[in-house]
């Protein structure tokens, strides 16, 4: 899950999903984002899954790893997200 700031939106989060669904796991992947609570006054949650498609069994755990470290740093780094 990630904790961002309430001002952040839905469709911020789905942008960015996209992008590093594009650049980061160039068609390895499907993501689906839901709106999970608001936390307070200035924090709400959402959920990002990522389902990983490789076909041909050639992700290592190792690549998968290091994919989600960028997908996570990628959050943290655009939306100043943090992750629970």
């Amino acid at each position: 899950a990630l904790l961002v700031n309430q001002d952040v939106r839905f469709d911020q989060i789905e942008a960015l999903a996209y992008q590093a669904e594009r650049k980061v796991l160039k068609e390895v992947a499907l993501f689906d984002v839901y709106q999970g609570e608001k936390l307070g006054k200035n924090k709400k949650s959402y959920a990002v899954s990522f389902i990983l498609q490789d076909e041909k069994q050639t992700l290592k755990d190792k690549q998968i790893e290091k994919i989600m470290d960028k997908l996570i740093q990628t959050f943290k780094d655009k939306l100043g997200a943090e992750i629970r």
